[in-house]
């Protein structure tokens, strides 16, 4: 995510007319990565839930199960 953010914040810095590129009437090349890293955010945050609710949490109910 941290690259998915940051490579979009340095495309805003460092190259606007690329992100000012229009790909539709009214749609520019800017507005859909933005959308995009939004969407990104999502997919990575339900994969992460998914992820750590098959490991972490087994491995949580496997330590408390050895303290009881």
């Amino acid at each position: 995510m941290i690259v998915v953010y940051f490579g979009f914040v340095l495309l805003v810095a460092f190259d606007k007319p690329l992100l000012g590129t229009l790909i539709a009437p009214g749609l520019s090349f800017g507005v859909l990565l933005g959308a995009l890293v939004i969407v990104v955010a999502w997919i990575l945050t339900w994969y992460y839930v998914r992820w750590a609710n098959s490991h972490l949490d087994r491995r949580v109910s496997e330590i408390r199960a050895e303290g009881s």
